[in-house]
């Protein structure tokens, strides 16, 4: 299956017939003339384990059933691909319980996962894998770099994209004939060509945010990152045309916000232009119906008309892999984007006066890390107001530059999920130690709230925020000042519960009255600042817990 996006088979290895723990099949004598059957097929994402990410706790404060954050692309991806005439249902364990009996039904169970999901995944397969009918198949972004691990799990392994090969095997299957174990798509993925998802089969109230992919595939070398090793560094694309219909289907379905998780939204800055050229007048049709966010490299601070049309095109934020502010390890790690041309906080300055916030990913642990590290990662983060600053440890995943790498030099721990590295200048508890640390001071809620603050020291961020929030909320004063006091009221609520009301509660109200009317005394500004307390309610409050060892983690780096 797949993450973000599918995987793709033609390699075969062994052909079977179905069921779980069947025999090799041998290849029929004559052609088959039987009419394919009907299969009913169920495609499953296992719940992640907790994470800075996930929000947990967050998403109880906000009005409705939200329970997940993001749908998972691959899910109404995939269902995208099943040919016609196949009964396809999707489960997101993140969003409703798995009823194992109900599955004995199904002709293949699909699981798809990340590395974050490896734990339950195997739990899942575990389970299924025993029963008599169904055809267990894998895929997805850890299947792609892991195969071994899902040894003795599964009948069917999908590696990297699988556009071609998921489809390829569901019709093989339908028809009775043989399929392969292992299947590998050949050539990659003609983007232009990707059928549209299925988002008719999910829950969409219970998400707070939609997810798309326009292109796919990073230009940049990055030792640590998987995605060049499972989508290569040349950018593929859908159709601008394309793309916007997907958007008006995520509209129609129910959706207010989508993120397009492309691993690089400018890896081809000129087709991503003619995307927005098209985005902004959709935007304008419509009411802007849906806030963007999307993932891009630094580099996207050096070309104001992106930036523009990005902000016309009311993307609200961009998550940027920062990752570091030391030259040497930026260098170590060639992500060598990140040093050229002005510093990262001009660069940063740009984005923000654009009115673009930014969340960025941080990472300690790089051999040119000594202990200081964790106090220059924690000046820089605060002296640049990136307010949603994802700290992770670095991890090495299979199949990376990086994992090859420390493997050579005899510097892994796979036995441990939280830190599998030996870093060069620290010892692994120091590295861990100094990571929650560092955590933990920058989710205080003082520490946290100034950050928020911070970025209204720029003038042109400021208005540009104000303008186009007042675009998107127009004819809905009223709307909006019940959605801020519903998260006021939960807030305080939850405070009270949990003890917190005198502490961090007393935080969040101090700097409203103190900083929030300095900059911004309207519905609308209000309604932002307590969104903002909740997203900082779970990233405290996951913190606490997880020094506490009530939560099972894993670091993903």
């Amino acid at each position: 299956m797949a993450t973000t996006t599918l995987e793709q088979p033609t390699t075969a290895t062994t052909t079977e017939a179905p069921g779980s723990g069947a025999t090799p099949a041998p290849a029929p004598a004559t052609t088959d003339t039987k009419p394919p059957r009907t299969l009913s097929v169920a495609i499953i994402n296992p719940k992640f384990e907790p994470s800075y990410w996930g929000f947990d706790y967050a998403l109880p404060l906000y009005p409705g059933d939200k329970r997940c954050t993001m749908i998972t692309g691959a899910l109404p991806a995939l269902a995208g691909l099943v040919p016609d005439g196949h009964e396809v249902v999707l489960i997101d364990e993140n969003v409703e319980e798995i009823d194992f009996e109900a599955l004995r039904r199904f002709d293949v169970i699909g699981l798809t996962g990340m590395i974050v999901q490896k734990q339950r995944m195997k739990e899942i397969l575990e389970v299924v894998r025993t029963y008599e009918k169904p055809v267990v198949v894998v895929g997805g972004a850890y299947a792609s770099v892991d195969e071994e691990y899902f040894d003795g799990l599964c009948d069917v392994l999908f590696t990297g994209e699988a556009e071609e090969t998921w489809p390829q095997f569901l019709n093989d299957y339908a028809a009775g004939r043989p399929y392969e174990k292992r299947y590998e798509q050949a050539d990659r993925t003609d983007m232009s060509k990707v059928p549209k998802p299925r988002f008719d089969l999910l829950h969409v109230d219970r998400y707070a945010s939609g997810a798309l992919q326009f292109s796919r595939g990073c230009p940049f070398q990055c030792e640590f990152c998987d995605i060049i090793v499972t989508f290569g560094r040349r950018p593929r694309l859908k159709n601008p045309v394309q793309l916007v219909e997907e958007l008006d289907d995520m509209r129609k379905a129910g959706f207010f916000s989508c993120f397009i998780v492309d691993d690089n939204f400018i890896g081809n800055s000129r087709e991503a232009k003619k995307l927005l050229r098209l985005i902004i007048p959709w935007q304008e049709k419509h009411g802007y119906p849906l806030r963007l966010t999307t993932e891009a490299s630094i580099n996207l601070a050096d070309d104001a008309e992106m930036l523009d049309l990005l902000y016309r095109a009311n993307f609200r934020g961009v998550f940027i892999g920062i990752e570091t502010p030391r030259e040497a390890s930026l260098i170590e790690t060639k992500k060598f984007q990140n040093t050229r041309g002005d510093s990262l906080s001009d660069k940063l300055a740009r984005i923000q006066n654009a009115g673009i916030d930014i969340n960025a990913g941080f990472i300690v642990g790089f051999d040119a890390d000594d202990k200081g590290i964790f106090e220059d990662q924690f000046n820089f983060i605060q002296d640049n107001g990136v307010v949603l600053a994802m700290v992770g440890m670095l991890g090495a995943i299979p199949k990376t530059p990086l994992y090859a790498r420390l493997e050579k030099e005899g510097r892994l721990r796979m036995d441990d999920p939280n830190c599998n590295i030996v870093p060069a200048q620290m010892t692994r508890e120091e590295l861990q130690r100094g990571y929650w640390d560092l955590v933990k001071r920058l989710y205080s809620p003082e520490v946290f709230l100034d950050r928020y603050f911070r970025v209204y020291r720029f003038p042109e961020y400021h208005r540009k925020r104000a303008e186009i929030s007042k675009k998107a909320n127009e004819g809905k004063t009223i709307p909006t000042l019940v959605y801020g006091l519903l998260l006021l009221w939960s807030l305080f609520w939850t405070l009270l519960k949990d003890g917190s009301l005198l502490t961090v509660g007393a935080v969040y109200f101090r700097k409203f009255f103190r900083d929030n009317l300095r900059y911004r005394r309207d519905v609308i500004g209000f309604a932002q600042y307590m969104n903002r307390c909740v997203t900082h309610w779970h990233f405290y409050k996951f913190t606490r817990e997880a020094l506490s060892g009530k939560l099972r983690l894993f670091n993903s780096g």
